[in-house]
């Protein structure tokens, strides 16, 4: 027989489980049990942040289960760690003001999650280029913090656009998002710079007095004699000498102001020290630069040339001729207390040179053309080791002759050009004549020309003469008019008395010459061409403290005390 069927047992009910909460809910309780551990243990909470993380040993990123389980294990049921904030730690673009890091703290591993808070301490003009992609703008600020420390930024690009007008020097700005690099000792200051591109985020924030303003570091004439090539100093002395604006031509063929200042400390061995600085662009043209007045110089670059050091200043130098707040009055009084003991020193007889523009008589400018080294061949780098092919002196002489024999001006074209900095210049080409219309050798087609000067001029002081070539500037200061004026009279007959005194108003005048002499081959013949780049009117009370240094620095030389007055005497 078959086996009987077997029969199961009713299905009993497990007990009843209790059900799961709501996401919503278990999210409530676990944020309500994450701010009481965080109360209950806040002094761990803030170390483990402090160092970016959980303690050695600890798990950071464990996430709690329900029922006691932990994925990452390391917790024990029921409890939560909390997670610290990185982007408040790394100082990151959405990080809260309180969030900022220190200048020191910057570094290339950063990347761009970091923020600073800062004062603009200096700020350059805009500079154009010309580089491998085109042309392009840039500016440089520099940036100090509560810490005192400093960095450098550079904007590019449309960011010049975007924030040259905006920002303003000696203002405060949360910064962040830029890119960090390290810095190129030979140009900055700092170990890292800071350039500024798309993802920059640049906030206005209220003045706060614990971040200094601009903040120096000064050194002496004799120490920086000692110190490196390209360094970047500060410094304070005595303006002892302005020497005139002149304009030098570039290896590329433009055409940059250029002015020297003499400055004076009481360092060194003699308690005497003089060094060049050169200013260069609108600052040498529009600044106005008192003579023998302390001056207080922040980021100048050092140069050197002939074992001899010298200062140029670059986008962001700093001059200033008051004291710095930390400073006072008192370093002003110092100064020039110091300047008036040692008798008001002249530079030692190598900052006299044509080199420097200083100033020379005539039979001196000729004495040292004699040693002008051949003419640069264009395309050519120049060789450091030959004698220079260029002199630059500063001449007080008397104009004897203008040479009139054909108009000193020239039909000049005025189409307007582009000057290579992003702005426009008259073309200034000689034009020639064709009947109906002018035209010069560029191809530029006029109406009508805008005359031009361009003259020779006989000088003459106590040493000799020289013949110098002029130019419009210097035309004009010459005859007061311009050279437009004098055209007009030239071929009219009938205003020929009038035209003889405009040409005689330059005879017999003394005025100051900042000259350059090269050497040039014209017609076969190698010569020396002397031209003069800028011409002023002799000031008569300049002149004359001049000649007082020049006579104090030749009593000294004697080994004769010096009077303490500053009159010698009353002489």
């Amino acid at each position: 027989q078959p086996p009987a069927p077997q029969h199961y047992q009713p299905f009993q009910q497990l007990p009843q489980q209790p059900q799961h909460q709501p996401f919503a809910q278990q999210g409530a309780q676990a944020s309500q049990q994450q701010q009481q551990h965080a109360q209950q243990h806040a002094p761990q909470l803030q170390q483990q942040q402090s160092f970016g993380g959980a303690p050695y040993g600890g798990n950071n990123g464990s996430v709690a289960t329900q029922g006691g389980g932990m994925m990452g294990g390391g917790a024990r049921p029921g409890q939560q760690q909390a997670t610290p904030n990185r982007a408040q730690n790394r100082g990151g673009p959405g990080a809260a003001p309180n969030a900022c890091i220190d200048i020191a703290s910057l570094s290339p591993y950063n990347g761009k999650r970091w923020k600073i808070k800062g004062r603009i301490i200096t700020k350059s003009d805009v500079r154009k280029f010309n580089g491998a992609r085109g042309p392009g703008q840039l500016f440089k600020i520099e940036i100090a913090d509560g810490s005192g420390a400093e960095i450098a930024a550079t904007f590019f690009g449309t960011g010049v656009d975007q924030y040259f007008d905006q920002l303003k020097t000696h203002q405060v700005y949360y910064f962040s998002g830029g890119s960090i690099k390290q810095g190129n000792p030979k140009w900055d200051r700092s170990p890292c710079v800071i350039t500024f591109d798309q993802g920059t985020c640049i906030e206005e924030a209220e003045d706060d007095t614990a971040i200094p303003g601009l903040s120096y570091s000064f050194q002496s004439l004799a120490q920086i004699q000692q110190g490196e090539k390209d360094s970047i100093v500060d410094l304070k002395g005595v303006l002892s000498e302005v020497r005139p604006c002149v304009q030098i031509t570039l290896r590329d063929g433009k055409i940059r102001p250029k002015r020297s200042l003499i400055i004076w400390d009481n360092s060194g061995p003699e308690g005497s020290s003089h060094i060049e600085f050169t200013v260069w662009g609108e600052r040498a043209e529009k600044e106005d630069f008192p003579q023998e007045s302390p001056i207080f110089i922040k980021g100048a670059r050092v140069g050197e040339f002939n074992s001899m050091k010298s200062l140029n200043n670059v986008g962001s130098t700093v001059v200033s001729f008051e004291a710095p707040p930390a400073a006072g009055p008192a370093a002003t009084q110092e100064l020039l207390q110091a300047w008036s003991a040692m008798g008001q020193p002249a530079p030692p007889p190598a900052m006299r040179g044509g080199g420097g523009g200083k100033r020379a008589s005539i039979q001196e400018v000729q004495d040292e053309n004699m040693r002008l080294g051949p003419a640069p061949i264009p395309g050519q780098p120049l060789d450091p080791s030959s004698a220079p092919s260029v002199h630059r002196h500063v001449l007080l002489g008397t104009i004897t002759t203008v040479f009139t024999e054909r108009p000193p001006y020239y039909p000049a074209c005025n189409q307007q050009v582009d000057d290579g900095k992003g702005k426009t210049r008259a073309c200034n080409k000689k034009l020639s004549d064709e009947g109906n219309c002018w035209r010069c050798v560029s191809g530029h087609q006029c109406e009508q020309p805008n005359y031009r000067y361009l003259l020779r001029a006989r000088l003459a002081d106590h040493t000799g003469t020289v013949e110098v070539s002029n130019f419009d500037e210097a035309g004009q200061k010459m005859f007061g008019c311009p050279a437009n004026d004098l055209a007009a009279l030239w071929d009219d007959e009938s205003r020929n008395e009038e035209l003889q005194k405009i040409l005689k108003r330059p005879y017999w005048q003394r005025m100051v010459f900042s000259v350059k002499s090269q050497r040039e081959v014209w017609q076969d013949e190698e010569r020396v061409k002397v031209s003069a780049a800028d011409v002023a009117d002799e000031d008569v009370i300049k002149e004359a403290r001049r000649k007082l240094t020049e006579i104090r620095a030749s009593l000294c030389s004697d080994g004769d005390a010096l009077p303490s007055s500053p009159n010698l005497g009353g002489a």
